[in-house]
Formats: structure tokens, C-alpha cells, sequence
């Protein structure tokens, strides 16, 4: 075969001018998309939202403990008389155990002020305790709620990962697929520059009566064919950028736009050595799907038991020691008062119907706990065997591709001697194109297997 010694500078400038473009392209690190996506992403601001929000249920289930000043004043006159005057403050303290403590300041003071509620001149002073000794006494509805809590929290710490893990998974497809159009899109470049030069090649050929004129008609069709491929190529590649571009952002709340000059990293070769396993029961047991069934379960026992601690009746005594003076040297053990109260409902139906519903959520809850952990052991192991297949797979494909590539140069070193046809060279390029395609197709599905992975073992944390 006998090349124009024009064509030949032409597709040496084509070349040089693609290694040019090739220079001016900025390589965009998936370790550094990754970094940018876990940094400035709107999802991880409402994943870091998630414990903020653990945090305040805490801090509102503290509340109920905290200590509660009072005070009141009452006054009465009416035809010139002071009918009665009512002055009273004081400090309640609830605790952790179930007791509270109190103190205060009363002054009573008028012409029809009943008399169990008169004082000193100087007031009354009290200081006391209360404590429920039925109903209360082991749990009552301020534990529970801080006990729950706590646990929410942990159960918002889990959800906080969860979503971290499944943006990055998200992130991390996006970034593969956009690398994979893209080296599509290369592929059928080189294609194309391959068969514009041996359409060109072959036009010459026949202008010397080397070769008939049909063939041109071939050349020409594959040079379209690979000219359709690359629009279809190119457009799945803008598409896939723009998927990328979604992920994208400045602190949460600008979205970037990736320079035009950004391209993928390398397609790199693959360690043929097998991953080494994990420990997979390890992995279940930490993961956040796991611990928060299983903190779903911790609630309902505190619900039951609380509702439990209801069928109990309400008892409660209080005691206050009573002195006039604010000193407590003057204080005289004489001066009390104290009370019980007793109350408890005939039937408890309100009650045991309570206990029943909080004891069968806890059981469903419960009988969900093992079907959780097989699901999660299964995802886990399914995503870990995927990626080793893919890997596998992938050293096939890459030798496929390079065993093509040396059938298609030596078909067209027979053309070029003439003993092989324009068929039997575009058969081979095909060949070729198609399995540079489906080793990009099986490395891109590599990669993503490694997400998958990485994220059923919640590998990324916020």
C-alpha cells in the first residue's frame, strides 16, 4: 500500500494537535472530587444537622430535671379591709432517683384569712422532700425521656453516616460514569482519526489501480459509522458531566461548574492480588443500619417499662419542716407538716392495654433484629464478591483489548503487502473498538463495585 506523502503530514499534524489539547487538560483527581463532595456537599450540612438535632432532644430531656423556681402573690381589699394577703416563693429540685426537694417563703396575712394557712409575722419558712414510693418509684416519664434521649442520639450519629456513605457512593458513581463516557468518547476518537486516515489512504490506492473503487464505499461507511458513534459518545459525555456537576458545590449552598479543561484520571492498572475479606460479623455488628434496630429496640424497653411502672399505684409522700426563722440554729424538729396521697384505678384496663401495645412493638421490633442482620451480612458479602468478579474481570478484558490490537496491526500490515482485504482490517477494527469499550464498560463497573463495597462497610465517616 502506497501512502501520499500529504495525507502523511496531515495525520501527523492531527496527531500532534490532539497531544496538544491533551497537554492543556487538567487531571480531576476522584481522591480530590471526593474531598470537595464530603466537604462543601448541601447533604453533609443536614447530615451534621442530624446530631445537632440528637443533641437538643438531650438537652430537652435535661430539662425536666432541672431545678424550677415559683412564687405567687394574692391580695384582697374591699371596704376599706385587707380580706387576705398571699405571698409565697420558693425552689423545686427533681433528681435522678425519684426525689424532689423543695423550699420556700410563705406570708399570709388579712382580716378573713383562713386560719390553717396563717403564718408568723416574719413569714414561714420550709424546706422538704418528696418521693413516689409506687408509680415512679424505679422509672417515671422524665428518665424514660432522657434514657431515649440518649439514644436517639446515637441512633442520629448513625443516620449522620449513613448519609455521609450514601453521598459518596452517589458522588463516587457519578465520577465513574463521566469517566467512562470519557474515555468512550477517546476511543471512538482514535477510532475515527483511524478511519479518516484509511479512507484517505485508500482513495489514494485507487487513484494508482491498486484497489477497486468499492472499496472507498467501505472506508467511507465505517468513517461514518465511527463518526455516529463519537456524537452518541459525546453526548452521554456531557450528559454524565452534568450529573458530576451536581455534586459539586462552595460550603453548601453555591453550585460549581467543572472547567471545561477538567478531564478524568487514568484508567489505571489493576492489582490482580484478591482482596483480603473482613471481618463481615464485625461489620454488621457496627453498622449503622444494625445499631440503630437495635437502639429502636433499647427505646421500646424503656417504653414498655415505663408503661409497666404504671400498673403500680400512685403513692406519694412528702414532708416539709416548717420555721419562722431564715437560721437554722432556731429550727424546732417539732414544726413539720407532712401528707400521703393514694390513688390507683379499679380495673387497669388503660394501663394494661398501654403495657400490651408497648410489649408487642418491642417483640416486632425484636423479631425484625435477625432479618436485619442477614439482610445487611448478605448486602455486605454480595458487594465483596461483586468487586472481586469485576477485578477479575477486568485483567480479562485489558488483555482482550491488547490481543485485538495486535490482530487488527497485523491484518493491516498484510493489507499494506496486499494480502488481506479492506473487510477482513475494518472486522478487526471493530473488534478492537469493541472490546476497548467493554474494558472501559467493565473497569467502570469494577470502580463502581469498589463503591458499593466501601459503602455497605460504611468505610467514610462524617
Amino acid at each position: 500500500m502506497i501512502y501520499s506523502k500529504s495525507y502523511i503530514i496531515g495525520f501527523c499534524l492531527l496527531f500532534f494537535s490532539n497531544w496538544i489539547s491533551a497537554q492543556t487538560e487538567k487531571v480531576f483527581q476522584y481522591e480530590e472530587y471526593i474531598e470537595i463532595v464530603q466537604s462543601h456537599h448541601p447533604i453533609v450540612f443536614q447530615a451534621f444537622l442530624k446530631t445537632q438535632k440528637g443533641e437538643a432532644y438531650i438537652t430537652k430531656a435535661r430539662g425536666g430535671f432541672d431545678p424550677k423556681l415559683y412564687g405567687n402573690a394574692n391580695q384582697k381589699y374591699y371596704d376599706d379591709k385587707q380580706y387576705y394577703s398571699h405571698l409565697n416563693a420558693g425552689l423545686k429540685v427533681p433528681t435522678w432517683f425519684g426525689l424532689e426537694f423543695s423550699g420556700g417563703y410563705s406570708n399570709n396575712d388579712g382580716n378573713f384569712l383562713n386560719p390553717e394557712i396563717n403564718t408568723p409575722d416574719l413569714g414561714l419558712w420550709n424546706l422538704g422532700v418528696s418521693v413516689n414510693l409506687g408509680n415512679g418509684l424505679f422509672i417515671d416519664q422524665r428518665r424514660a425521656e432522657l434514657k431515649q434521649a440518649d439514644i436517639y442520639f446515637s441512633s442520629s450519629e448513625m443516620e449522620q453516616k449513613l448519609m455521609v456513605n450514601q453521598l459518596v457512593y452517589d458522588a463516587s458513581v457519578a465520577y465513574f460514569d463521566w469517566q467512562k463516557a470519557y474515555y468512550k468518547v477517546k476511543t471512538y476518537s482514535t477510532a475515527k482519526a483511524a478511519a479518516l486516515y484509511r479512507l484517505e489512504n485508500v482513495v489514494n490506492s485507487i487513484r494508482l489501480g491498486d484497489l477497486p473503487q468499492i472499496d472507498s464505499l467501505k472506508a467511507k461507511i465505517q468513517l461514518q459509522d465511527r463518526e455516529l458513534n463519537l456524537e452518541q459518545a459525546q453526548m452521554e459525555l456531557t450528559v454524565k458531566k452534568l450529573n458530576l456537576e451536581t455534586f459539586l458545590w462552595q460550603e453548601g449552598f453555591l453550585p460549581l461548574e467543572m472547567d471545561s479543561t477538567m478531564r478524568p484520571s487514568e484508567l489505571i492498572t489493576i492489582d490482580n492480588s484478591t482482596p483480603t475479606p473482613l471481618n463481615f460479623d464485625q461489620l454488621v455488628e457496627n453498622h449503622p443500619d444494625f445499631v440503630m434496630a437495635q437502639n429502636n429496640i433499647a427505646i421500646s424497653k424503656i417504653d414498655f417499662r415505663l408503661k409497666k411502672e404504671q400498673l403500680k399505684p400512685d403513692l406519694s409522700i412528702k414532708y416539709n419542716a416548717l420555721t419562722s426563722h431564715a437560721d437554722p440554729q432556731n429550727y424546732n424538729v417539732e414544726n413539720y407538716n407532712w401528707g400521703a396521697s393514694l390513688s390507683y384505678p379499679i380495673f387497669t384496663r388503660k394501663e394494661r392495654g398501654n403495657m400490651k401495645i408497648a410489649q408487642f412493638e418491642l417483640q416486632e421490633r425484636e423479631s425484625k433484629l435477625q432479618d436485619k442482620r442477614a439482610v445487611i451480612n448478605y448486602k455486605i458479602q454480595a458487594a465483596y464478591e461483586m468487586m472481586v468478579s469485576t477485578k477479575d474481570q477486568v485483567g480479562i478484558a485489558e488483555e482482550v483489548k491488547s490481543n485485538y490490537e495486535l490482530l487488527l496491526q497485523a491484518e493491516e500490515s498484510l493489507f499494506n503487502i496486499g494480502e488481506s482485504s479492506l473487510f477482513l482490517v475494518n472486522t478487526r477494527d471493530l473488534s478492537r473498538i469493541d472490546a476497548s469499550i467493554k474494558w472501559i464498560e467493565i473497569y467502570n463497573a469494577f470502580r463502581i463495585s469498589q463503591a458499593m463495597y466501601d459503602y455497605q462497610i460504611m468505610k467514610f465517616t462524617p
